[in-house]
Protein backbone atom coordinates (compact mmCIF):
# COMPACT_ATOMS: atom_id res chain seq x y z
CA UNK A 1 0.00 0.00 0.00
CA UNK A 2 1.48 3.56 -0.51
CA UNK A 3 1.65 6.00 1.54
CA UNK A 4 -0.28 9.25 0.35
CA UNK A 5 2.18 11.91 2.23
CA UNK A 6 5.06 10.31 0.18
CA UNK A 7 2.88 9.92 -3.03
CA UNK A 8 2.46 13.26 -2.84
CA UNK A 9 6.19 14.62 -1.85
CA UNK A 10 7.25 12.31 -4.43
CA UNK A 11 4.94 14.40 -7.46
CA UNK A 12 5.84 17.40 -5.63
CA UNK A 13 9.53 16.90 -6.19
CA UNK A 14 9.68 15.87 -10.00
CA UNK A 15 7.37 18.95 -10.53
CA UNK A 16 9.65 20.88 -8.38
CA UNK A 17 12.39 19.99 -10.87
CA UNK A 18 10.59 20.03 -13.82
CA UNK A 19 9.58 23.95 -12.97
CA UNK A 20 13.27 24.47 -12.08
CA UNK A 21 14.37 23.51 -15.22
CA UNK A 22 11.62 25.36 -16.41
CA UNK A 23 12.93 28.42 -15.23
CA UNK A 24 16.92 27.90 -15.35
CA UNK A 25 17.65 26.62 -18.33
CA UNK A 26 16.22 28.73 -21.06
CA UNK A 27 17.60 31.97 -19.20
CA UNK A 28 20.86 30.43 -19.25
CA UNK A 29 20.72 29.73 -23.15
CA UNK A 30 20.09 33.18 -23.59
CA UNK A 31 22.92 33.88 -21.62
CA UNK A 32 20.59 35.02 -18.66
CA UNK A 33 22.46 36.42 -15.14
CA UNK A 34 21.53 34.81 -11.75
CA UNK A 35 19.68 37.94 -10.96
CA UNK A 36 17.43 37.27 -14.47
CA UNK A 37 16.58 33.93 -12.84
CA UNK A 38 16.06 35.67 -9.30
CA UNK A 39 13.25 37.84 -10.66
CA UNK A 40 11.33 35.37 -13.11
CA UNK A 41 11.11 32.93 -9.87
CA UNK A 42 10.07 36.16 -8.05
CA UNK A 43 7.26 36.41 -10.58
CA UNK A 44 6.64 33.27 -10.93
CA UNK A 45 5.99 33.28 -6.88
CA UNK A 46 3.48 36.42 -7.44
CA UNK A 47 1.58 34.90 -9.96
CA UNK A 48 0.84 31.60 -7.50
CA UNK A 49 -0.19 34.10 -4.81
CA UNK A 50 -2.16 36.27 -7.21
CA UNK A 51 -3.84 33.00 -8.24
CA UNK A 52 -4.31 31.13 -5.32
CA UNK A 53 -4.19 33.60 -2.12
CA UNK A 54 -7.09 35.66 -0.83
CA UNK A 55 -6.68 39.46 -0.58
CA UNK A 56 -5.42 40.22 3.01
CA UNK A 57 -3.08 36.81 3.36
CA UNK A 58 0.06 37.79 1.46
CA UNK A 59 1.89 38.60 4.21
CA UNK A 60 1.25 35.42 6.39
CA UNK A 61 1.70 33.09 3.27
CA UNK A 62 4.83 34.30 2.24
CA UNK A 63 6.24 34.34 5.58
CA UNK A 64 5.31 30.52 5.74
CA UNK A 65 6.89 29.81 2.24
CA UNK A 66 9.87 31.58 2.96
CA UNK A 67 10.18 29.95 6.10
CA UNK A 68 9.74 26.49 5.07
CA UNK A 69 12.40 27.14 2.15
CA UNK A 70 15.19 28.32 4.71
CA UNK A 71 14.53 25.23 6.71
CA UNK A 72 14.59 22.88 3.43
CA UNK A 73 17.83 24.58 2.22
CA UNK A 74 19.12 23.70 6.03
CA UNK A 75 18.49 20.25 6.02
CA UNK A 76 19.92 19.74 2.28
CA UNK A 77 22.90 21.62 2.36
CA UNK A 78 23.77 20.23 6.33
CA UNK A 79 22.46 17.03 6.46
CA UNK A 80 25.88 15.79 4.80
CA UNK A 81 27.95 18.75 7.28
CA UNK A 82 30.90 16.53 8.93
CA UNK A 83 31.38 18.54 12.09
CA UNK A 84 34.80 18.60 14.38
CA UNK A 85 35.02 18.85 18.19
CA UNK A 86 32.69 17.86 20.51
CA UNK A 87 30.28 19.52 22.60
Amino acid sequence: MTDPAKAASDLHNELAGKIVASIVRPAYAVRGSFTDILVLTESVLVGVCLTCVKLGGDEKVLDVMVDGARQRLAEIRLKDLQTEGRA
